[in-house]
């Protein structure tokens, strides 16, 4: 079997690689391989405006499926709307426009061996490709130069409408503790509700008993007093202050989304950084994928240094129950354009030393001796 593109692993990445190459490309052929049996996981997939470009949107529009005309965020003493337009994807629009788009999509099939132009599947069958693309995913790897994303989300019906018609991306009234601590909203009807619990923390250890508890009282809060829990998703994610670059292998399979490195350090998001490396990938033949990535990667490293370099005064300057503070100035002092290109990851150097400018939090040079786990940054190799 032979084909133009083999792409392993049906998550984000691959997905929207695999939607953008049959909107590109095609007459191309094209297969996914996805262990499970379905594709896109269990997750929910939200994103900007400006985390998509003019000539994604033609892929990214079929897999919206809840969109507002902006998002709140809320702290001690302050509240803002913020004026750019947020949509959400859902893993079951997700999986059905991916299972529609004729892609073949081999489900429930594990691949044992990648290499640059095979795949060599568990049942011992051979797909040859003019490009193999690796998207399965990161492995679990703690590591001490980085802090954490962790979080537990709840979809919820309600009896009674939510309180909210705009998503509210960070609710930081709630108590700080486990590093910064806050509580994410997705009002996809007024009745169905995505409850989500966050902490940027220094551990990856997460107590999914405990989160589970604290988005109970979220919602009571809320004036909430009876919900059926419809879907529950969890995650961590490293929020690197060290490492290098990344690197493209020409002479291994493309890796693609967390594991290769796509990603906004300073955020987490991925979505901004999957689209226009799908672009990327697409808008070239097969054999020049690689290049492609690696011009992307050549113009994205400045800025994920400068991400960063943020995590790095967040989880080694800040005390933890302070870190909220940082996000507030960020918030108070940066105009909606600016916080779209910081998510995206697509910021230059006015809008960088605008991000210091409002950055300074309760600084702690003394942090430092606290985490004796912190190491110098190795130098990239």
């Amino acid at each position: 079997m032979n084909r133009d593109y083999v792409i392993v692993g049906g998550g984000l990445a691959g997905g929207l690689i695999a939607l953008a190459l049959r909107q590109v490309q095609p007459a191309a052929t094209i297969t996914v391989v996805e262990r499970d049996n379905r594709p896109g996981g269990n997750h929910t997939w939200a994103f900007h405006s400006a985390d998509v470009p003019a000539a994604a949107e033609c892929f990214v529009r079929p897999l919206i499926h809840a969109a507002w005309p902006g998002y709140t965020v809320r702290f001690p003493g302050y509240e803002r709307r913020v004026s750019s337009r947020y949509a959400a994807v859902s893993v079951e629009r997700f999986a059905e426009v991916l299972d529609s788009s004729g892609c073949e999509l081999l489900t429930n099939t594990h691949a044992d061996t990648l290499g640059r132009n095979a795949v060599e599947l568990s049942d011992g069958k051979t797909i040859a490709a003019r490009c193999v693309i690796d998207a399965r995913g990161p492995t679990a790897d703690a590591t001490r130069t980085a802090g954490y994303q962790k979080f537990v989300g709840l979809e919820v019906e309600l009896e009674s409408p939510w309180p909210q018609a705009l998503p509210t991306v960070m609710d930081a009234t709630v108590p700080q503790d486990d590093g910064y601590r806050f509580v994410y909203t997705l009002p996809f009807t007024p009745t169905r509700v995505l409850v989500e619990e966050t902490h940027f923390a220094d551990t990856p250890d997460l107590d999914r008993v405990k989160l589970r508890s604290r988005i109970h009282e979220h919602l009571r809060g809320n004036g909430v007093t009876s919900w059926r829990v419809l879907r529950e998703e969890s995650g961590v994610l490293p929020m690197p202050w060290c490492g290098g670059d990344i690197r493209v292998d020409p002479a291994a399979p493309l890796t693609v989304g967390y594991a290769g490195g796509w990603f906004q350090p300073a955020t987490g998001y991925s979505f901004p950084l999957a689209v226009r490396l799908a672009l990327a990938v697409a808008n070239v033949g097969p054999e020049s994928a690689h290049l492609a990535a690696a011009a992307y990667a050549r113009r994205l490293a400045p800025r994920q240094r400068f991400s960063r370099f943020l995590n790095r005064l967040l989880f080694t300057l800040v005390t933890p129950d302070q870190r909220w503070q940082v996000f507030r100035r960020l918030y108070r002092s940066l105009p909606d354009a600016v916080l779209a290109r910081f998510y995206a990851c697509e910021f230059g150097a006015i809008d960088a030393g605008r991000l210091l400018l409002g950055w300074p939090p309760p600084l702690s040079p003394f942090r430092l001796l606290q985490r004796s786990e912190v190491r110098p940054c190795p130098s990239p190799s």
